[in-house]
């Protein structure tokens, strides 16, 4: 079945026409060169790994997954015309070592020189009579259409309809509408979880999002990801929970849009996607990587099975050669059960958005100052040079990072929150706000009132918008004053079971907000850099936000070189990375205008 490629050749795949249960196909070895939009590629996930059906490829049986036998199914033609396609677990011998690593080095060519690009969904699922993803599809047309009259505006899901309920306007279905829970389920498909889509999407021509027999132009779905990137969500939720999709859009768009980005960032901007083998989730970004001449490894699946030594060969080259920190921001304490040394990252999603990335533009903890950046002792420990500035002195409980369920299986009741979820949604969302007042409280630094409160503020949005931009203190001081006032005065409170007087709450809550103020930029920001980290006081009395698993007594320190500042724990006669972390008061420079500080050298393990 599996014809020898030579350099350049690849297979496509010839789908049969038909309608029947079976599923005939050829495959024909061609020179991809020869091919330019002659044919389209299939993006998908593989889902289970369980080989449950067969079809006949070159009359031989060939088992797939139920994934793939339904998007064949799908794909195959009823007008007597083959369907041409490339599909990696077919067009690719799984089994050859050689053939796998040629071919994924094409992988960018392959999709960049497809007619179509099929992002595949999976099938359509009906509740209630009612196809989810066709009555989704159909919202996101309508909002293109919005888009086409007024321009690319930004939803805001919060503002008041007519009648006072929230509704985004222009004729959109209200905020607590079925139509958005459709949408949001879309969006929340394990499709968009995948590590290999990113590039099979970034490089293709055209591409298209297809569920059973619906589908819709990836433009739309891009417009629609970008218009409620600032308000942080899809409908009644932030999307970053109920419809991650909505992350993974925009990651894509930017990356079609943006001319080259290095390896290490693009790392830490898809540590939440997932990959059957780990070595894939270093290797399937390879081909987008604008300096993937330079990063110190190439893709070998001889190392499927050894994804440490990718992991620590990209970190020593990255600090070694490269001189850079940015691959520390992903490091730390939270993956060492992967590996020994607390500096090699493994770009999992371990804590919230990277601080160091997204304040490229802003921080500036270590200023201008540099220093060699060294390992030794059998690539064990990284030596460093910098300060220690201050030291963790009270930190607040962790609090788990609220995911919602309900809303995200596929065939479950159309609803946004169990009424079990909405309680737990407020326990997480006050716990981190009152838990901010807890620790503020030793703040000595500043003077208790309103300076106090409008640090504490700066804190919990990291001073950063989701954007990129500095956050203005003013309206995120009003968003985090009037959060607290209605968690203390309503949330906590028993809610009332009469439909009539919740609305009335909720009214009486929306008649409450700051005005002028887009809540939801401050809100999402506060949401997406206080995941998975706790606020804490310092020993100097300011106040910071610190990873999970920080401890009283790790120390502050500025690392020559850094965006940010690194937590680090002694170790016995080393240490060990903690994480990055955000401290108020230090993120521009400031500690180095302190003429006390000794500069010492950091041999980290």
């Amino acid at each position: 079945m599996f014809e020898h490629l030579e350099q350049g050749q690849i297979r496509l795949l010839h789908i049969q026409p038909g309608t029947g249960p079976a599923i005939i196909c050829d495959l024909e070895v061609v020179t991809l060169a020869s091919q330019a939009q002659k044919y389209e590629a299939l993006s998908y996930t593989w889902g289970s790994q369980d080989l449950e059906f067969e079809v006949i490829i070159s009359k031989e049986s060939y088992p797939v997954t139920s994934n793939l036998y339904a998007a064949l199914k799908n794909l195959q033609r009823d007008d007597g015309q083959a369907r041409i396609i490339w599909i990696d677990a077919i067009c690719i011998n799984q089994k050859n070592f050689q053939e796998r690593t040629s071919q994924v080095n094409m992988m960018a060519d392959i999709y960049r020189n497809a007619g179509l690009v099929i992002m595949w969904l999976g099938e359509e699922i009906t509740i209630d009579g009612v196809s989810t993803e066709g009555a989704a599809f159909a919202l996101l047309k309508q909002i293109q259409e919005v888009f086409n009259v007024h321009g690319l505006v930004d939803l805001d899901f919060q503002l008041a309809g007519p009648d006072g309920d929230p509704c985004p306007g222009y004729g959109l279905p209200y905020t607590q509408s079925v139509d958005w829970i459709r949408l949001s389920r879309v969006f929340s498909k394990p499709y968009f979880e995948r590590i290999w889509i990113i590039q099979e999407v970034v490089n293709a021509r055209k591409a298209i999002l297809a569920c059973g027999s619906v589908s819709v132009d990836w433009e739309i779905v891009r417009n629609l990801a970008r218009s409620v990137r600032k308000c942080g969500c899809l409908g009644n939720l932030e999307y970053d929970g109920s419809a991650p999709g909505i992350t993974s859009v925009n990651a894509m768009a930017d990356l079609k849009e943006e001319k080259g980005i290095d390896l290490i960032p693009l790392l830490v901007k898809t540590s939440g996607y997932k990959a059957t083998k780990e070595v894939d989730k270093v290797f399937a970004l390879m081909n987008l990587a604008s300096n993937a001449a330079d990063v110190g490894i190439r893709v070998d699946y001889s190392l499927e099975n050894e994804p440490f030594k990718v992991w620590e060969t990209l970190a020593l080259y990255n600090l070694t050669i490269h001189q850079n920190l940015l691959c520390l921001s992903n490091a730390g304490i939270r993956s060492l059960s992967k590996k020994t040394q607390s500096w090699v990252a493994v770009y999992e999603d371990f804590g919230g958005a990277c601080l160091a990335l997204h304040g490229k533009d802003h921080f500036s903890a270590s200023r201008e100052t540099k220093a060699p950046i060294t390992v030794s002792d059998g690539n064990q420990v990284l030596t460093v040079e910098g300060y220690i500035v201050d030291t963790v002195a009270v930190i607040a409980p962790e609090v788990a990072q609220f995911v919602p369920t309900a809303i995200r299986s596929q065939t479950g009741p159309l609803t946004w929150l169990t009424k079990e979820e909405d309680q737990d949604r407020a326990v997480w969302m006050a716990g981190r706000l009152l838990n901010g007042l807890e620790i503020a409280k030793s703040a000595c630094k500043y003077e208790e009132g309103l300076a106090r409160e409008r640090e504490l503020a700066r804190t919990m949005c990291c001073d950063l918008l989701m954007t990129g931009e500095r956050a203005n203190i003013d309206r995120a001081h009003q968003v985090h004053q009037w959060a607290i006032k209605t968690f203390q005065t309503y949330v906590l409170q028993p809610l009332p079971e009469d439909p009539e007087e919740l609305k009335a709450l909720q009214r009486e809550l929306e008649s409450t907000k700051p005005l002028g103020v887009r809540m939801e930029e401050i809100t999402n920001s506060m949401a997406s850099f206080g995941s998975r980290r706790s606020v804490c006081a310092t020993t100097r009395g300011d106040l910071g936000q610190v990873p999970f698993g920080t401890q009283p007594g790790d120390l502050v320190c500025i690392l020559k070189g850094g965006i940010v500042p690194f937590l680090l724990r002694e170790d016995g006669d080393c240490y060990r990375l903690v994480g990055e972390c955000f401290v108020n008061g230090i993120m521009y420079g400031e500690a180095l205008d302190n003429q006390d500080l000794l500069e010492q050298k950091f041999e980290i393990r």
